[in-house]
């Protein structure tokens, strides 16, 4: 079962970008970020009450000692992945606006990456030229998605280039999110339902800076937001915690590298986006540098991992 769960969310956020593309007839970038954030908060705080917890923040220390700098508490990493979290969710989400589906989903691929290089910077994780190795490999993939084959100075004045910069910072705000998550799977008890209920309450100020919708719904833009609310964000990382809790990051890593060619192919599908050459080799090597580097590391942390792309 644990495979099947991880399989089943890494397809669920292969619908994520097409879902986004799909809301966006009606609503703004803002309101459709916080209401992924605000849904799955909601079923993170269903989950809590359910197991007889309640919903309540964590007290101001940890029962266990946390990696990483001895001034940020127990508190202060809920912050730091509840920042995080509302960053990349807003970030990814305006980006698809000016980028493909396929190549915003190639290039959040490389947030593993990331994650790792904060890992050692933060809380001290070794490096080894393995990991490097396979970091720049994914890296080289992450250059060729980017640049599509297209002359440089028409990337330079392309939207997509703008769209491919704003998810590249989307990955950087979601490694940030995911090493507080990281740290956090240190602490008995579930940690997904205050840091997505902190990150609710910070969306609310950019949200409520612009309209909500920009035209009439349609049925179809409410399907997608309530997907991305409730299916993409809130049931997924249920899932994908209930999956690697029992699964070595080296089989995750492997499952998870099939997101992006499921996005590929349900771009070309439905959307019917142009796959070339180069997006495809950006792939291959994208896929292979961050599967070997998950391969490379048995077991996430020493409690599992419950953060997700």
């Amino acid at each position: 079962m644990p495979v099947v769960y991880v399989l089943i969310t890494t397809w669920l956020w292969s619908l994520i970008p097409l879902a986004v593309k799909a809301a966006y007839v009606s609503f703004n970038p803002a309101f459709i970020a916080f209401a992924r954030l605000a849904g799955g908060a909601v079923v993170f705080a269903a989950v809590e009450i359910a197991a007889g917890r309640g919903i309540r923040l964590p007290a101001k220390t940890a029962p266990v000692t946390l990696p990483g700098p001895k001034w940020i508490a127990l508190r202060g990493w809920i912050i730091v992945a509840a920042v995080g979290i509302c960053g990349d969710l807003f970030l990814y989400t305006l980006g698809l606006r000016y980028t493909t589906a396929s190549a915003a989903t190639l290039i959040v691929s490389t947030d593993g990456i990331m994650l790792t290089l904060l890992g050692v910077l933060v809380i001290g994780e070794p490096m080894s030229r393995f990991k490097a190795a396979a970091g720049l490999t994914a890296l080289v993939g992450l250059f060729l998605v980017s640049w599509n084959g297209q002359n440089l100075t028409v990337l330079l004045q392309s939207r997509y280039l703008v769209g491919n910069i704003l998810v590249i910072c989307a990955a950087c705000c979601w490694a940030t999110y995911a090493l507080g998550q990281r740290v956090l799977a240190r602490v008995p008890g579930g940690t997904l339902m205050p840091v997505f209920i902190i990150a609710t309450l910070i969306a609310v100020v950019p949200t409520i800076s612009q309209p909500a919708v920009h035209a009439p719904v349609s049925l179809s833009a409410a399907a997608a937001l309530l997907y991305l609310a409730f299916g993409g964000t809130g049931l997924a990382y249920i899932l994908f915690v209930k999956g690697i809790a029992k699964l070595e990051a080296a089989t995750v890593g492997l499952l998870c590298s099939l997101l992006p060619l499921f996005t590929m192919a349900e771009a070309r599908l439905i959307l019917h986006e142009t796959i070339t050459a180069y997006l495809v080799a950006g792939a291959i090597l994208m896929i292979a540098g961050v599967s070997l580097m998950m391969a490379h590391q048995r077991v996430y942390g020493e409690a599992g991992d419950p953060s997700a792309a």
